[in-house]
Parts: C-alpha cells; sequence; structure tokens
C-alpha cells in the first residue's frame, strides 16, 4: 500500500512537470501572480504511526501537522504526536507514554512555471522535543556463577531533543487537499534519563539504542487559502 502511494505522488508531480512543459509564456503579472505562490494554512494527519505499527506493534502512536505556507519557497511546518510503547521480552518489560513536538521550515525546489500548480519539492529542518514517563516494572540479569537477579525500575519522567534533515514530496490531488511524504534523518542532541533509566524508545525520535534514525511521514492536508487564485 505505501509503495503505491508514494508512486501515486511521484505520478502526480510528474504531470505536473509535463503540463507545465505545454504552457505558453507568461505576462509579468503572472509572474508575479506566480511568485506569491498560495499562501494559506494547511492541517493534516500523518499516517506513517500506523503503518509502523503493523511492523512494530509494541509501538502505537498518531500524528498531526500543521503547515503555514509563506509564498511559494518558505513553508513552516510544526508536528505534534503521542506515542505508547509497551515491550515485554524475556529479559525484560518496558512501559512508556509520551508526547512531542516537532517545527522548523521547508523550502521548495520545485520550479513552478503554470498558474495553479501548488505541487512541493521540499528540502527542510525540523527541531523536536519529546516528554514521556517510562519505567521498566522488571528487568533480569543473568548470572550463571550467582543466579538470575531480577528486579524493577520504578515510573519518571524525562525530556529529550533532536534535530531532523527533511526532503519530501508534496502534491495537490484535489483542489486544497494534498498528499506528500517525506524521508527524515534525525540525530539526537540531548537524550533525557534519569539516573537509573534511559528510554528505549524517545516519542517522535525512534529507538534510543543509537544516537541516529532514520523515519519517515506520509500526511494528508488540507490547505485553507489565505486569498482567491484567480
Amino acid at each position: 500500500m505505501l509503495k503505491y502511494l508514494l508512486s501515486l505522488n511521484l505520478l502526480m508531480l510528474c504531470l505536473g512537470v509535463v503540463a507545465q512543459s505545454e504552457n505558453k509564456e507568461l505576462t509579468k503579472a503572472e509572474k508575479k501572480q506566480l511568485n506569491k505562490g498560495n499562501p494559506g494554512l494547511a492541517v493534516g494527519i500523518d499516517l506513517a504511526p500506523f503503518i509502523m505499527h503493523a511492523f512494530a506493534n509494541e509501538r502505537l502512536g498518531a500524528e498531526a501537522n500543521v503547515r503555514y505556507t509563506l509564498n511559494r519557497k518558505w513553508q513552516l511546518a510544526a508536528e505534534v504526536g503521542y506515542e505508547n510503547v509497551e515491550l515485554d521480552t524475556d529479559q525484560m518489560s518496558y512501559s512508556s507514554d509520551g508526547s512531542f513536538i516537532r517545527a522548523g521550515i521547508d523550502y521548495n525546489l520545485f520550479k513552478v512555471e503554470e498558474i495553479g500548480n501548488n505541487d512541493n519539492v521540499l528540502i527542510g529542518f525540523r527541531y523536536g522535543v519529546a516528554v514521556q514517563e517510562h519505567s521498566c516494572p522488571r528487568y533480569t540479569i543473568k548470572e550463571e556463577y550467582w543466579g538470575d537477579v531480577s528486579n524493577s525500575i520504578g515510573a519518571s519522567t524525562v525530556a529529550s531533543h533532536w534535530g531532523e534533515f527533511v526532503f519530501g514530496l508534496r502534491s495537490e490531488v484535489l483542489k486544497n487537499f494534498y498528499m506528500g511524504w517525506s524521508v527524515r534523518f534525525k540525530t539526537i542532541v540531548n537524550v533525557g534519563k534519569d539516573n537509573e533509566l534511559e528510554p528505549y524508545s524517545i516519542p517522535g525520535f525512534g529507538r534510543r539504542d543509537r544516537s541516529t534514525n532514520m523515519g519517515f511521514t506520509y500526511t494528508l492536508e488540507y490547505h485553507l487559502p489565505f486569498r482567491k487564485n484567480k
């Protein structure tokens, strides 16, 4: 399903490029209108957490996003979400509930030569912050000589920070309705931890067993324009 959705986005973008190549030369007034783009506020949801849950059922989350289009080139973006992790193995059980916010800016690389074409090829940056309550109700240390040792670690609240570099496509498939995807390269800035327990997974960032992560989003958005296109 994900492969189909990504292919659909690429197809819509390619059709836009082909359509542009057949357009007549724009007037000065049309070029001015084109540079303004389609300013407005878009709100949407991210389908990626539901897709990820199918492959990693210990993680369950939801995410929404807001996008403010300044002009043809620049967009401000913010994403908020929630994630629950319930892990149970022979060595340990782990529980986490937390929320996150990411905020940043995108730059549109797509050169548009057709009025009404609002597709985007985006590069950008996000800064993310997560706050979570986590605990380890059970862990076991294997020891052949002295015997296994079992214990638990109580709940605590921690905050973590990271940065993300973003690349993505965003296509207007219907009037003011967008589908888009992005890939994210994430790197930790600071990991919240108490004296005993470091997060197994950070909401919005992912697994904490490495300092960098890759992620993706697949969003559905509705755009509320600030002006009517002529």
